[in-house]
């Protein structure tokens, strides 16, 4: 062997070494940052919704996959269809990995289409992955007059929106682009709200709801038969709906099809998490690596299989190249696109009905987040507590979610068990 090969094979040798000691490192320094750390999980949705159960269920197991094994808790921020959340993990959240978001999947597009509110660059963003391809559905009350897609487009369907989400967004676009005749009752708190809203016959329907909520919040509707599907709102079929349309079949000309294709192509993305820019590579890498590796681990499976939560992942990798390829769509496509999530007819308020259960407080739940009221008849009252929306007093003073104990005797004001409550009285 020459000097010169000695020289090459020395300075490789070098190099190797350089590189390991500098993967060790940063290995360790991810590591020891996380040691001993809380990551704090910001849901865009209420307790109780899909999009909460899929952000509880990471935040349970995603933990044991990441460097240092940090502490990970889950915040609601509801509001604006996921907008909220998404404003304040890109302006106001940290940046050193320690917050992460699961956001609406109406978030990537919001900027792009023009939706009031929005302060941040979805590109900007480094995308987690999701924990669901998701495919929605439009679904009718059994009573209802409309039975199918076909009815759809000839009689009244008197639908249940939320918000700035799929429930309002999905009815306009099929009125603009296809010609159904969904009515549009608009400002329920919750899609769960408007599951009640059904039941109740204030409203007929519920469209753009997840098939995986819809099988884990009411399977029992699906096996009395209680709702009639009407499509999937996706660009390609569930395996378990083989027999309902797309709503893409009943576009009217190719121009339609692509505006349909561009909005629903979110889907894919259909339980998105987010970490917020300025994030050291090295931790998103890390982070990324652990949430992959929790869609793969046997008792986050099986939790989620309990709960009837669909898990089909998509990695942070393609979310992040889906998210860039929709922000190149033409802009007279996503002009068109825009314009069809508008619905320029008459939509109507909602007037929710409320309850006022009396009782005590049985227990509080998440740090008084939630409040289960036992009434004089045994049945219990779980109501949400909003650090800014619901107005509580104690002995007949202002106070917060802090003050309430358990063993008092309280009022609550909810829409129903399960939903927030606007005003909490005890004594």
């Amino acid at each position: 062997m020459t000097p010169r090969s000695n020289s090459v094979l020395t300075l490789g040798v070098a190099l190797l070494a350089a590189t390991a000691i500098t993967s060790v490192a940063s290995a360790q320094s991810v590591e020891s940052f996380y040691k001993g750390k809380e990551i704090r999980l910001t849901s865009s949705s209420d307790v109780g919704g899909g999009y909460d159960a899929t952000a509880r269920l990471l935040a349970r197991f995603m933990p044991n996959h990441l460097p240092g094994n940090p502490r990970m808790i889950v915040q609601n921020m509801p509001g604006a269809g996921g907008i909220k959340a998404a404003n304040y993990l890109y302006n106001v959240a940290a940046k050193d990995g320690t917050a992460i978001g699961g956001v609406h999947r109406t978030v990537p597009q919001a900027p792009q289409l023009g939706l009031p509110g929005t302060q941040f660059e979805a590109d900007k963003f480094f995308w987690l992955g999701s924990m669901a391809n998701e495919v929605s559905v439009c679904v009718a009350w059994h009573e209802a007059p409309v039975k199918t897609m076909k009815d759809a487009l000839e009689k009244e369907l008197i639908v249940g929106g939320s918000g700035a989400n799929d429930t309002e967004q999905f009815p306009a676009v099929l009125n603009n682009i296809i010609g159904t005749k969904f009515k549009i009752i608009s400002g329920y708190p919750s899609g769960t709200a408007v599951n009640l809203a059904m039941e109740r016959r204030e409203v007929d329907a519920r469209c753009g709801w997840s098939w995986s909520s819809l099988v884990q919040q009411q399977s029992d509707w699906l096996k009395d038969k209680k709702i009639n599907i009407l499509a999937q709102v996706t660009t390609t079929k569930h395996e378990d709906l083989p027999n309902v349309p797309l709503v893409s079949e009943f576009a009217k000309s190719e121009a339609d099809k692509q505006i349909l294709d561009f909005l629903f192509a979110r889907q894919v993305m259909g339980r998105p998490f987010v970490i917020p820019p300025g994030v050291p590579m090295e931790r998103v890498t890390a982070l990324r690596a652990a949430f992959d590796a929790a869609m793969k681990d046997k008792a986050l499976l099986a939790e989620g299989d309990k709960q009837k939560l669909e898990i089909s992942p998509v990695s942070g990798v393609e979310v992040q190249q889906l998210v860039a390829r929709l922000l190149k769509t033409p802009p007279d496509l996503v002009e068109a696109a825009e314009k069809a999530t508008v619905w320029r007819g008459p939509v109507t308020k909602a007037v929710a009905k409320v309850e006022t259960p009396k009782g005590t407080i049985a227990e509080l739940k998440d740090d008084a987040r939630e409040v289960v009221l036992k009434q004089a008849d045994g049945k219990m009252f779980n109501a949400k507590v909003s650090g800014s929306r619901t107005t509580i007093s104690v002995a007949g003073k202002d106070a917060d979610r802090k003050a309430l104990k358990a063993g008092m005797a309280c009022e609550i004001t909810a829409v129903a068990s399960g939903e927030e409550a606007s005003k909490i009285v005890c004594q």
